[in-house]
């Protein structure tokens, strides 16, 4: 056989997505027959011929690569497979082919063995030993110091490694180390424990020629939340302006020249420690994960073409064409379970994003470290001038990817969903110090305002499109909540407001206190499950709450540190005050030519004492606002000629903190709230907010959304959002109801399911009067349900939050945290969140009682570059 190109015989392709790139390059120049142990399949149209053969072994390999080597002129061997290297540079060497030293090549295979290469060269290495066994392990930690990193000698990829910190992790690394196999790879008798280098992670792909080494191509590594080192990403831009760039340059040099490599593109992988860099590992083949590929995007370089030069010994040309940013984003499911379909934008919808590639399909088992090795559901590709030019187009694409994953409702509760500003708060880059912010968390005004409780130490990060989600669906279900009683009452308010569970004397003074306009202002408190925010309650009108976290933002981004962050990240934050404020001048006309209004923020008598922290807390961010501001209960008001006077003097304006629902059947409600309504209507006094938002803001108004009798008086789109935002609910009557597509009858059901379900008091709010199932014994909650039949109740269907991280109270490690989004919107548009973060995602009632801590969100400026009004 003849050939009027070179051939290269490539031993090994590994997986397409990961390798077709480099396989096509090569077919593009050269004549290409594959060596591999099955017949190619999508490799067929990139190779001329193919054979079958073990390629781990030098035996069985070198009968195939001789035979194709003697039917053309000219021929080179390579191989960028890791389980073949040794192999390869062994049957090379036996015919004369030029490829990697064999010792060299089995030294890069394993880790113990490099180590032991670099001390004999004389090179500072990082502290290391190898264990037999966990009490080995134990003992090698204990004399190196935690923390320790872990990991088995043969693999790469970062599969089977993990951070230990004391010796119960330690055991557990070490059984993750011992137990990681994968085929081809060998494997060892011993796991590596080492020391942990904290800073950030390079891959440098470079090229060797007669022991020359030139470093090429250098990536910052993306690594996954410890404990760990999953490789979530990669970044290819301009180096060595950088200033490590010199002396990683030396490192790996050196390093190459202690083991030995003397041919080829190998992949070294670097610290940048405190004390300068830090070898981790050297590899003798082309970088995995597509980073070839993007330095390729990112300079026009080659290394595939670039290794098969060097196999026909010539010298690569490493002239860049031009100086690009290049980026990988792996995408993981939230949780372990079966794929059902994996959503990718095209890269026609986003700027700068070139590809959008599954790496998992329908039917596909992907699980979670440390259960799985790199579970990865697809890959993002983006290029730009500048390396935020390719955070912004990964991030956006991101936003319209995601990872549909069947798996037990356990795996649900408590899976990890963050959005990529989240992960790069908690980027190995950044220092622990980094992933807290001063200025909240143990100041005690903070923790007055927050009703006692902890601020939590970082602040919590939505998207762009997050914010867009919100502003679409909330808006959406508040049209929808104005509209119930003309829909399903015939514009009967009274009919609604007994519907939804008012008592006479709360229908009466909530009809008399109806205004012409509703102020547009709700707050929803939601949880975010893996396919998205979910409402557990929506609440409207002017007794809220929440309006505090406009001064914890103001707070946190005087932190120098957090401020580059926000800045780097285009993180903003709403003033809600300010914008609560202006629906409150424009609802109240009379306050115009006020200077400096009183402003009496009122709550009802009961409930004072422990809501007087939080209304004090904004004092002085009304006052800044241009109002007198007191505090008080409604009990605190005098009457005079028709006025309201709070300690003799005039109030121009009652801010309502108190609720209908907590206004007892009895006669000193109506003495309570008679003279003030009485004062509205004489127009000596403005009402904000009128009583009657209480109508729509309740729990037994979601009840008659959810209800499947009611449909047909919503549009397609109108059940659509329903579906899409609000779980089942339904009153909790003696009745049959259809759950999850099936007739049932509503009481029997919830008895027997109690773990699926929450009781809920349809106007009260703040978690009272809440039974969360799966936190109540048989007997309880069985006699609640009976107790709750015909009144003013609903059931609703539990969620299953999610969770992110925060820094841990070590101020090391991080602690994942279930979070409930108190979301404000003011006038139609985003007005800021109130989070609130528990360690326990089952834990039933968010509040501060059981361990809630408190804090604010920050989010990514729209594409219009919003100004944050807050700051």
């Amino acid at each position: 056989m003849t050939s009027e190109r070179q051939r290269v015989i490539l031993v090994g392709s590994r997986i397409r997505q990961y390798r077709e790139y480099a396989l096509a390059s090569l077919a593009a120049r050269y004549e290409v027959t594959l060596v591999a142990p099955e017949a190619p399949t999508w490799q067929a149209k990139y190779v001329d011929t193919h054979r079958i053969a073990d390629t781990t072994d030098a035996h069985k390999l070198h009968p195939a690569v001789a035979d194709l080597r003697g039917e053309v002129a000219e021929a080179a061997v390579l191989t960028w497979d890791e389980w073949s290297l040794v192999a390869v540079s062994s049957v090379a060497r036996k015919l004369g082919m030029r490829a990697m030293d064999p010792a060299a090549a089995r030294i890069c295979r394993d880790k113990y063995a490099s180590r032991q290469a670099l001390e004999a060269a004389g090179m500072a290495a990082v502290r290391h030993a190898p264990a037999a066994s966990e009490d080995e392990a134990v003992a090698a930690a204990e004399a190196i110091g935690f923390p320790v990193v872990v990991k088995p000698r043969t693999l790469g990829g970062s599969f089977g490694v993990m951070v230990a910190r004391d010796a119960d992790a330690l055991r557990q690394a070490y059984r993750l180390a011992s137990g990681s196999r994968l085929d081809g790879a060998g494997s060892a008798d011993t796991v590596l424990v080492e020391e942990f280098v904290e800073g950030p992670e390079l891959s440098i792909d470079s090229t060797v020629v007669d022991g020359v080494v030139t470093p090429v191509c250098v990536a910052r590594k993306r690594l996954g939340p410890q404990p760990y080192f999953e490789e979530v990403g990669h970044l290819v831009t301009a180096w060595r302006h950088e200033p490590w760039a010199d002396a990683v340059t030396a490192l790996v040099q050196d390093a190459h020249r202690a083991v030995g490599v003397d041919f080829g593109v190998t992949h070294t992988e670097v610290r940048i420690g405190a004390e300068g860099p830090r070898l981790i590992e050297l590899n003798g083949r082309l970088g995995g994960d597509l980073i070839p590929h993007l330095h390729h995007l990112a300079t026009g370089v080659d290394l595939a073409q670039a290794a098969a030069a060097i196999a026909f010994e010539r010298t690569p040309d490493l002239s860049p064409a031009h100086e690009r940013s290049a980026e990988i984003r792996f995408l993981y499911p939230a949780h372990d379970g079966a794929v059902d379909q994996v959503v990718l934008p095209d890269p026609a919808q986003v700027d700068g994003l070139v590809a959008s590639v599954a790496l998992a399909g329908p039917g596909d088992e992907l699980l979670l470290p440390p259960r799985g090795l790199t579970p990865r559901s697809a890959a993002l590709i983006a290029v730009g001038e500048t390396p935020a030019d390719t955070r912004r187009a990964l991030d956006r694409a991101e936003g319209l990817s995601r990872t549909e994953v069947t798996g037990a409702a356990a795996h649900k509760l408590g899976a990890r969903v963050e959005n990529a500003v989240t992960r790069r708060f908690f980027d190995h880059e950044r220092t622990a110090a980094r992933m807290t912010v001063s200025g909240v968390r143990g100041v005690e005004w903070f923790r007055y305002g927050a009703g006692g409780g902890e601020g939590l130490n970082r602040p919590v990060f939505l998207s762009a499109e997050d914010v867009a989600v919100l502003e679409r669906d909330l808006n959406g279900l508040f049209e929808l909540l104005k509209s119930v009683p003309d829909r399903l009452f015939g514009g009967d308010l009274r009919a609604f407001a007994t519907a939804v569970g008012m008592s006479g004397t709360q229908t009466e003074l909530v009809l008399r206190g109806a205004a012409d306009e509703l102020a547009p202002l709700s707050r929803a408190d939601l949880y975010r499950e893996t396919g998205g925010f979910r409402l557990m309650e929506l609440n409207t009108g002017s007794s809220l709450g929440g309006w505090q976290m406009g001064e914890f933002a103001r707070a946190l981004i005087k932190d120098e540190e957090f401020a580059k962050f926000a800045a780097e990240e285009n993180l903003v934050f709403p003033d809600p005050l300010a914008r609560i404020t202006e629906v409150l001048r424009r609802q109240a006309p009379s306050l115009a030519g006020t200077e400096r209004p009183l402003l009496a923020i009122t709550d009802w008598p009961d409930g004072f004492e422990k809501s007087k922290c939080w209304m004090e807390f904004v004092v002085p961010a009304f006052e800044a606002l241009g109002f007198e501001p007191v505090v008080c209960h409604l009990g605190d008001f005098a009457y005079e000629d028709g006025k309201v006077l709070h300690q003799g003097r005039r109030v121009d304006v009652v801010y309502r903190m108190f609720l209908p629902g907590e206004m007892p059947d009895e006669p000193g409600t109506y003495a309570l709230v008679d003279p003030l309504l009485a004062a509205v209507e004489a127009g000596t006094v403005e009402l904000f907010a009128s009583l009657d938002c209480e109508l729509y803001g309740n729990k037994g108004s979601l009840a008659m959304l959810s209800d499947e009798r009611n449909r047909a008086a919503f549009t397609e789109d109108e059940r659509a959002l329903i579906d899409r935002i609000l779980p089942w609910t339904r009153f909790v009557r003696d009745e049959k109801v259809t759950f999850e597509g099936e007739k049932i009858d509503l009481l029997p059901y919830a008895i027997a399911n109690k773990d699926r379900l929450v009781l809920k008091p349809t106007l009260l709010y703040g978690g009272v009067g809440v039974t969360p199932g799966w936190t109540t014994g048989q007997k309880e909650w069985v006699e609640k349900l009976h107790e709750a039949v015909n009144g003013p109740y609903v059931l609703q269907q539990r969620l299953l939050p999610t969770t992110e991280r925060f820094l841990s109270e070590d101020g090391v490690t991080t602690e994942d945290m279930a979070v409930a989004y108190g979301t404000l919107m003011v006038d139609g548009s985003y007005a800021g969140t109130l989070a609130r973060g528990v360690t326990d995602p089952a834990v039933g009632i968010v509040s501060m009682l059981r361990g809630a801590q408190i804090g604010c969100a920050f989010h990514v400026a729209g594409p219009a570059g919003e100004e944050a009004d807050g700051q």
